[in-house]
């Protein structure tokens, strides 16, 4: 028995884990726009070809990986919570005969930032969703943990735009707080999405064509998370001052 799977034989699954996240990649954080947008602004960031880069909640790999293939001579880590995510993206990293990038199995907050330096920096879709004390912990790592040209990407939800997908997502917890399992939470929480968007007026009435666009969106997504967070989180609300 490996590792890993010692460690998922050993390990309490979450929710994360009974229903993960579909992993994609999200084109806003690749080192190559960033350091773009940083070379607009005037400063100098590490050569792309060869970058350091560290996820912070990277699920199975689907953001890391395609940059991992795409730089040979960069090297990759990332972490996320979830064992059975990390173990999905390992077997694919195998697969595909990567040697420069690792995912660990590893909490935010129990991440060694002593001797650690990287180029680049990414969390995105964590920040909202996650405790005051993570929060400041990924602060800390980006402060820590980045070279003196490094660049970190930390996204967060906002008012007034994120205001519509909120509201979504309080009547997605609504309707699965009555729920015990992430399965059946899942399930009523997009039965619900389904009527809402059979149900909007849009002839006529701006209000119910931004609404409805928003439910269409949430529903094509495929993801547990759909109005980012997932329906069952006690998590903080997205909208948070940065």
């Amino acid at each position: 028995m490996t590792n890993l799977q010692t460690a998922v034989a050993d390990a309490q699954p979450t929710s994360y884990d009974r229903t993960p996240y579909k992993s994609y990649p999200f084109c806003q954080t690749h080192p190559d726009r960033l350091a773009t947008i940083a070379s607009l602004f005037g400063l100098m960031p590490a050569p792309v070809h060869r970058c350091r880069v560290l996820e912070l909640g990277c699920a199975s790999g689907g953001n890391l990986i395609p940059m991992a293939e795409q730089f040979p001579d960069g090297t990759f880590l990332g972490i996320d919570s979830s064992i059975r995510q990390v173990g999905d993206g390992l077997r694919l990293v195998e697969s595909l005969g990567l040697g420069n990038i690792e995912l660990r199995h590893e909490d935010i907050v129990a991440f060694p930032v002593k001797g650690q330096e990287f180029d680049y920096i990414i969390c995105h879709g964590v920040f909202s969703w996650v405790s005051d004390e993570v929060q400041r912990r990924i602060l800390e790592i980006c402060r820590k943990c980045l070279a003196p040209a490094g660049i970190a990407y930390v996204s967060y939800n906002t008012y007034p735009g994120w205001h519509m997908r909120g509201m979504i997502r309080d009547i997605m917890r609504y309707r699965a707080r009555s729920f015990e399992t992430p399965e059946s939470q899942l399930a009523q929480a997009r039965g619900l999405l389904a009527f809402l968007s059979n149900s909007v007026r849009t002839e006529n009435n701006p209000y119910g064509i931004l609404l409805k666009n928003e439910l269409e969106s949430i529903g094509r997504s495929g993801r547990r998370s759909s109005a980012a967070g997932k329906p069952s989180s006690n998590g903080p609300p997205g909208p948070r001052p940065c």
